[in-house]
């Protein structure tokens, strides 16, 4: 758990008015440059190679071979979009892509299918961070938009690297398969390791140490939880579109990979459950706590109150100005009453004790 916890990011973004403007704007906030690259692979090789933004992705496609390109970089709007209608994606679903409200949707073309999504990631003050991930797959190629830098595919870039591996020897639809359950492992990744965090948070409570801090992170992880669980609920809906496969992008023999994706997609959504689970339990042991330790004070001072009551009905007596009081006039009358108040306030004192009052 982080020693300085700051406010959440992203929280609730207002909407920019984007679907309103003649041109696509990105208002998201990684602003990094655009980098592409091509990775192109068949069963005997592969290569990579670092292309330029000006070029038309198409001129670079190789029919012998499946071609991937990697976009990392969304923040170039001009490039982003000329990308996009090289492939005829409608406007809409260009400035879905640049916009900071986190969009999901499959949306089947003719000859295309573009994707669009959300990657999560926790930085190094444990904020929750959302990025941008797209994918259009034809026949032979897919291009994929990754709004920053987060290294969600390098397992799959070095699963084509690497000579015969079973990647080289399946079609387009399969590498389509590999980069969602990349981008759902990132996400499954970053929720255990808030319920890792979470078990931490169970320990202090349990000490009851820092409760400032952690109602908090408490508060923080309740809308991390509902932006992921509002994300994977969507595309699991969306991802029926991709099943039903209208454009016949996904071969007959691959498409037992993406009924095991929707398997996956259920799986982590039953674990965000248990992390709604754990976290509303967290929050209940938080506040029963405080009405513990509330509940001890109140006992605390009613003991005290409970042991002075007597004694200053007993000083209120003795300070009443009458002329004719015996204990006055007393030679021991001062001592009398020390000794009287002291055995009365000890005598409470066990009593409470002894009937186990605290």
């Amino acid at each position: 758990m982080p020693k300085t916890i700051k406010k959440s990011r992203n929280k609730h973004l207002p909407a920019n008015g984007n679907h309103f403007l003649d041109k696509p704007v990105y208002s998201g906030d990684n602003i990094i440059p655009t980098s592409i690259k091509l990775i192109q692979y068949n069963t005997s090789s592969s290569s990579e190679t670092d292309i330029s933004n000006a070029i038309l992705l198409k001129d670079k496609i190789d029919d012998n071979k499946i071609n991937w390109f990697k976009i990392t970089g969304i923040s170039d709007t001009s490039n982003i979009e000329k990308i996009c209608r090289e492939f005829n994606l409608h406007i809409f679903d260009v400035k879905d892509l640049l916009s900071n409200q986190k969009v999901v949707k499959v949306v089947p073309y003719d000859n295309v299918t573009f994707i669009l999504m959300s990657a999560f990631s926790l930085d190094n003050d444990s904020l929750l961070d959302e990025d941008q991930i797209a994918f259009i797959m034809g026949k032979n190629f897919i291009i994929s938009f990754q709004e920053s830098g987060l290294a969600i595919f390098d397992e799959v870039e070095k699963a084509i690297a690497e000579d015969g591996s079973m990647i080289r020897g399946k079609y387009t639809d399969f590498l389509l398969y590999l980069l969602l359950n990349a981008v759902n492992s990132t996400n499954s990744s970053v929720a255990m390791r808030i319920e890792d965090e979470l078990v931490d948070i169970e320990d202090l409570l349990i000490e009851r140490r820092n409760t400032g801090d952690i109602l908090h992170l408490l508060r923080m992880r309740r809308i991390d939880y509902t932006r992921m669980h509002r994300f994977v609920l969507a595309f699991r809906e969306e991802y029926n579109n991709l099943l039903h496969n209208i454009n016949g992008l996904i071969g007959s023999k691959d498409m037992i990979y993406f009924n095991d994706y929707d398997d996956r997609l259920r799986t982590t959504l039953g674990n965000l459950e248990g992390f709604r689970e754990a976290l509303f339990s967290l929050l209940d042991l938080y506040y029963n706590n405080n009405n513990l330790i509330l509940n001890n004070i109140m006992k605390r001072l009613t003991i005290v109150s409970t042991i002075f009551i007597p004694l200053t009905f007993l000083v209120g007596v003795w300070g009443m100005n009458f002329e004719f009081m015996p204990e006055i006039h007393f030679k021991y009358g001062y001592l009398f009453a020390w000794i009287a108040l002291i055995s009365l306030g000890v005598s409470t004192w066990l009593y409470m004790r002894n009937k186990k009052w605290f």
